[in-house]
């Protein structure tokens, strides 16, 4: 089969070209990939038709064959993770005897290749390159450089255990996807085995995080619409698809719809699994008359409407939740022609046969929202098949879609409340004594707006900059703490005694403010935080006075009730951490705020990482 770099170049390019921005890696446990899988058995170190180690290495067109490959990972460490990996292929090029025969084929061999590997990252940001080792178990269909059995006329499958050796880099487009490419060394333990490379490149998805402890928010649905359903116009193009006349060159004359289009109709169904993640289900029912041309003298090639279906299903990630979404998407389905003079597999005369194989599909597509409910699709879809009689083609599509149903909220029918304070327990930082939903079910009994659990005052209303306290002569010292409350001075809150001694000017507090960021829907501090946090708790001396009022905030995704319990949580993280450093917890004050005080605009990933925060404020002064 020839032109499978051009394949392997077109799938890298949609995957890379779509850059989303990143946030930081919550380091989930489990994740899911698949893509394509190249296997070269030709620069492997041994005599022809293979050839020399690294020998003409990137000539995938010479050597390569094309199939899929899954996979799945799940990570130990912030570096360390193993693989489990199924490959699916069909050998159809051994290597090459010299430059007179560039290519040495073989009759579609079977190739399958289950392996473990064992993964070491470097880095925890966008880029992360790798090394991996481990084995598995390839098989490969007999033919005539892997002969083993002495059975004639039957093509055996044949394995051996292989010891592997990669690299590899993946680049994370969003918390939850990313691309990878990674290459692997494949040394079989039998001499009737070939040894062999693998390469793949793929779409990696990680799964729900299974490794930190957030907040619960599965009991309410923060997707749109769960389900839409589509309908439209579907155009079949088996003409630019990198194969010799009729059909032409990748992307020749591509929106040539009059020459090589062949228009049919397709209706589908999307299920959202998040706010940018969704699979799609999809069947097409068209009529082939345009198979392609031979050149300018016979601008079309047509066959006799050979009936065309085909069943699809696709796994897409869309950029925004706006009116305007791109989205690429990968997935597989199967397809139906009718035979005809350019695709005749049946040795049957006289009938009209359906031919079918599966097909692997990449696609790219943009819809655009008119409403809530109603918006349009306009897609295009590569599907290359696995097997020769079947083409390949490209299948576009436009069609109008329509959300089934609006916001679901799933709620619990026993709600644990032991305070009787409408908050329930596992929401309420107070689930003994009743309080206030906007403060997490804990009491103000002051309302300044500080817990009382929190407040360092708690009958008196004060302010956050003091813990929940007032200074009342405004010398910078709280009244709790303030020997002299009604006077102001720096001597505990006094005013300096008078000496013989030249007068000594009082000391001017100082107030210090500080911010640490958290990740998206995250309470956990990251090493930036804690770094931080440790030069702060350095500065509070022994000789200081000091109070530390710390205010939580949150970005405007999800509920006002949630983003306040959210924000609070974040402040008492840096409270319980604080206290780790030797500062007393008594002198330190929380208050969450959640999105009510954003520090910049909501609608893009940087500002709302800009609100993720909390802002401390720390009063000193000398004893």
């Amino acid at each position: 089969m020839k032109h499978y770099y051009k394949i392997f170049a077109i799938a890298l390019i949609l995957t890379i070209s779509t850059q989303l921005s990143f946030s930081q890696n919550t380091n989930n446990g489990w994740s899911f990939e698949a893509g394509l899988s190249v296997v070269n058995l030709y620069p492997v170190g041994e005599d022809a038709p293979q050839g020399e180690f690294f020998d003409e290495f990137i000539n995938l067109n010479d050597h390569g064959n094309l199939g899929v490959y899954l996979g799945v990972t799940r990570n130990l460490t912030n570096n360390l993770s193993i693989t489990a990996k199924g490959t699916v292929n069909e050998i159809s090029k051994w290597g090459e005897f010299g430059e007179a025969d560039e290519s040495v084929l073989v009759d579609n061999l079977k190739y399958y290749g289950l392996d473990a590997m064992v993964n070491y990252s470097f880095g925890k940001g966008k880029l992360q390159p790798f090394i991996a080792v481990g084995g598995g178990y390839t098989w490969i269909e007999e033919g005539p450089f892997n002969t083993f059995s002495t059975t004639s006329g039957t093509k055996n499958l044949i394995g051996a255990g292989t010891a592997n050796g990669s690299i590899g880099l993946k680049y994370w487009i969003s918390d939850k996807l990313g691309v990878n490419l990674q290459t692997t060394y494949k040394h079989a333990f039998k001499d009737y085995l070939p040894k062999h490379w693998d390469h793949n490149v793929g779409i990696v998805y990680k799964l729900e995080n299974s490794q930190e402890v957030t907040i619960e928010t599965e009991k309410v649905t923060t997707t749109e619409s769960l389900w839409s359903f589509e309908v439209g116009v579907s155009v079949v193009d088996l003409f630019p698809v990198g194969e010799d006349a009729p059909q032409g060159e990748f992307f020749d004359e591509f929106i040539n719809y009059n020459d090589h289009g062949n228009l049919g109709y397709y209706i589908g169904v999307t299920r959202n699994l998040t706010d940018n993640f969704s699979l799609t289900a999809k069947g097409t029912v068209n009529e082939i008359s345009k198979w392609g041309e031979f050149g300018e003298l016979d601008e079309s090639v047509l066959v006799d409407n050979l009936k065309y279906y085909g069943l699809d299903a696709m796994a897409n990630y869309s950029f925004g939740t706006g009116k305007l979404q791109p989205f690429v998407g990968v997935g597989a389905g199967y397809t139906w022609i009718e035979e005809g003079p350019f695709n005749t597999f049946s040795t049957s005369n006289g009938t009209d046969n359906l031919v079918g194989a599966g097909t692997a599909n990449g696609s790219v597509g943009v819809k655009y929202w008119i409403s809530d409910k109603l918006g349009v699709n306009v897609q295009t879809t590569y599907k290359h098949s696995f097997e020769d009689y079947l083409p390949k083609h490209w299948n576009h599509n436009v069609g109008l879609v329509y959300k089934i149903n609006g916001k679901e909220k799933i709620e619990d029918d026993t709600v644990n409340d032991t305070d009787g304070d409408g908050v329930p327990n596992e929401y309420d930082l107070c689930p003994d004594v009743a309080g206030l939903a906007n403060l997490g079910g804990c009491p103000d009994t002051d309302g300044d707006g500080i817990t009382d659990k929190d407040d360092l005052c708690p009958e008196i209303k004060g302010t956050i900059a003091f813990g929940g306290c007032v200074d009342s002569d405004g010398d910078g010292i709280p009244d709790n703490r303030d020997a002299c409350p009604e006077l102001k001075g720096a001597d505990n809150g006094c005013p300096i005694k008078v000496v013989e001694t030249p007068t000594i000017e009082p000391v001017t507090p100082v107030i210090v403010e500080r911010k640490v960021y958290f990740g998206y829907n995250s309470t956990k501090l990251d090493l930036n935080a804690k770094v931080l946090l440790n030069d702060l708790a350095a500065s509070v001396t022994g000789d200081s006075n000091y109070s530390i009022a710390i205010e939580g905030h949150a970005d405007s995704n999800g509920s006002k009730t949630y983003n306040y319990n959210l924000s609070l949580k974040r402040a008492e993280a840096i409270k319980s951490y604080l206290a780790t450093k030797n500062l007393s917890s008594s002198f330190i004050s929380i208050s969450g705020k959640g999105d009510t005080e954003p520090a910049s605009s909501n609608k893009t990933d940087e500002g709302r990482a800009l609100n993720r925060r909390a802002e401390l404020t720390i009063n000193i002064s000398a004893k």
